[in-house]
């Protein structure tokens, strides 16, 4: 995306406190066909006579006018089911997109209706996958607007942590467009691109949705990672390279039971004596404690546990 000609130097037209980095944006609109904002439309007339010496060719004078941006957004809000396991974060996405014919720097501002509730904490959707990730997505300053071109549209998340969840039960995210908004038809002179004047549409340049929360105590979760270290000391997966897996299992509240399964990849084979328990080394043989291991499979048995997370690691090697 890149930045406008404004005057006040922030990124886009119309912000000063615009998303400085590009924001991965999700497909276009294919219903946007209206002429952009600032272009010029001009038209001149010709009239023809006949005369003793031929045809002659007449030019009326030319008349100019420029097209005026509509202001026209829309947003829409993903479904939230929120947890408060292990205090973390929780990401609602909500969906803009720009209905106008400009490019135009769109304002979110969100509400929960909890009294003493701050809710500053955004991103944006950087890599597009819908998927909130502090590595990738990029937070959105306070009072940073989404610059949005004709018919392209941002995800935004809004980020809130298990007591956030517990004291807000929906959040609704509010998008105004930069330049002004109100009644369908108002103007705003010279407000558009290139100059042109800047009509609200019918929107009103402003909209919101609403995301209802189902708040849980959660369920327990399995989180499986891998890493892998190879004969030369680098991490290809070649013949002879061991594959370390670790394992985390958390429980929001107690659990009664548990068991742990699992499958030795094929193509690889178990390495002896590599499960272990929180750190600590469990025997191969089930007899022995909670774990056992065969060339199949290796099995953790928790039995009753209380609200926390466990770890589980073993290795293979690749054959």
């Amino acid at each position: 995306m890149q930045a406008g000609n404004g005057s006040n130097g922030g990124i886009g037209r119309k912000g000063a406190q615009c998303v400085t980095a590009a924001v991965a944006l999700l497909a276009a609109s294919t219903a946007i066909a209206a002429t952009p904002a600032g272009t010029p439309i001009a038209n001149t007339a010709t009239m023809t006579r006949t005369t003793d010496g031929g045809v002659e060719a007449l030019t009326s004078n030319t008349v100019t006018l420029t097209a005026a941006e509509i202001l026209n957004v829309t947003i829409t809000a993903g479904q939230a089911t929120a947890t408060t396991r292990n205090g973390e974060t929780v990401a609602v996405g909500f969906v803009l997109t720009n209905t106008g014919n400009g490019q135009e720097d769109y304002l979110v501002s969100i509400d929960s209706g909890a009294a003493g509730l701050s809710l500053d904490r955004r991103a944006i959707d950087s890599d597009g996958d819908g998927v909130y990730s502090a590595a990738t997505d990029q937070m959105l300053a306070a009072g940073a607007a989404v610059p949005l071109t004709p018919g392209q549209t941002a995800r935004v998340f809004v980020l809130l942590d298990g007591a956030q969840v517990a004291a807000a039960t929906a959040i609704t995210a509010i998008a105004t467009a930069r330049t002004g908004s109100g009644a369908a038809g108002t103007v705003y002179p010279n407000g558009g691109d290139a100059g042109s004047d800047a009509v609200v549409g019918p929107t009103g340049a402003t909209a919101s949705a609403t995301t209802q929360f189902a708040v849980t105590e959660g369920v327990p979760t399995l989180a499986k990672t891998q890493s892998v270290l190879a004969p030369d000391g680098s991490a290809r997966a070649v013949p002879g390279a061991i594959v370390t897996y670790r394992l985390v299992a958390s429980f929001p509240g107690a659990a009664r039971g548990v068991v742990i399964d699992d499958p030795v990849p094929t193509g690889t084979a178990y390495v002896p004596g590599s499960l272990r328990l929180d750190d600590a080394v469990l025997s191969d043989a089930s007899s022995d404690d909670a774990g056992s291991a065969t060339a199949a499979a290796i099995r953790v048995a928790l039995g009753d546990v209380a609200a926390g997370s466990r770890s589980i690691q073993f290795s293979v090697k690749i054959q």
